[in-house]
């Protein structure tokens, strides 16, 4: 399956897909025609070498991680684990003991811990969003830019036929060679620098803390909140219980 584009209204609803390769296809086709110019028979092959290169890019995998990082921040969110916290602690009637404190201060901190991790999973999820449409835009814009000398390569193909217009039709080709080059210099330097800063996005550290004592069983040695054992008197039932 070609990777592809979801498109989808304010609401979230998908209302259709559009494909990388379908968006290249033109710049693909015009540059197999363009090779009819003298000076684009090597240039045409590199050329459509390098749209293919790009279209290898996974929208759609891309898309599946973006809905998976969402997914685990709805989980991890108010909604849903911090619903199944808050009814975790008895009512004080039920448990009114000098350890009630500590266990309440744990669960605190372990609710920061877990908000934490949720909003690290959203901003995994925005990051991966806009790296995709930062790339399809590069995309676009490089369809945009390069079918216009394209056209203009493929119309020069009869003048090289005429003694009186070879030199018009060879000067074209070079412009339009030159003029290619330099758009997808542009296009793989943006692209090079969006991996940069997604690479760094995804290593830094200093958007989320993460407090080691919300976490008892990994803190170090005396870090630990002081929570006491709870002694446990089961009844006994003789029926039950020889």
């Amino acid at each position: 399956m070609p990777p592809e584009i979801l498109i989808a209204n304010a609401s979230g609803t998908v209302t259709g897909t559009v494909t990388v390769a379908e968006t290249t296809a033109p710049v693909r086709s015009a540059a197999a025609v363009a090779k009819g110019n003298l000076v684009w028979i090597v240039a045409s092959a590199a050329l459509i070498g390098a749209i293919l290169y790009l279209e290898s890019f996974d929208n759609q995998q891309v898309n599946e991680s973006i809905k998976k990082w969402d997914e685990a921040a709805r989980l991890l969110g108010a909604d849903q684990f911090g619903a199944a916290m808050a009814a975790v602690p008895p009512d004080a009637a039920e448990w009114d003991f000098d350890d009630r404190d500590a266990f309440d201060l744990f669960l605190r901190k372990l609710g920061a811990e877990i908000n934490s991790l949720a909003e690290a999973f959203a901003a995994n999820r925005d990051t991966l969003t806009a790296a995709r449409d930062a790339y399809n835009d590069a995309i676009s814009g490089l369809a945009q830019a390069l079918m216009p000398i394209l056209v203009a390569v493929i119309a020069s193909i009869a003048l090289q036929f005429f003694p009186a217009t070879t030199a018009l039709a060879q000067a074209i080709g070079i412009v339009g060679l030159t003029a290619t080059a330099a758009v997808l210099v542009l296009v793989f330097g943006e692209i090079s620098a969006l991996l940069h800063a997604l690479l760094a996005a995804f290593h830094t550290d200093n958007r989320f803390t993460f407090a080691a004592d919300s976490r008892p069983g990994w803190a170090p040695t005396g870090s630990d909140p002081d929570i006491k054992d709870i002694k446990i008197d089961w009844v006994r039932d003789a029926k039950f219980y020889g």
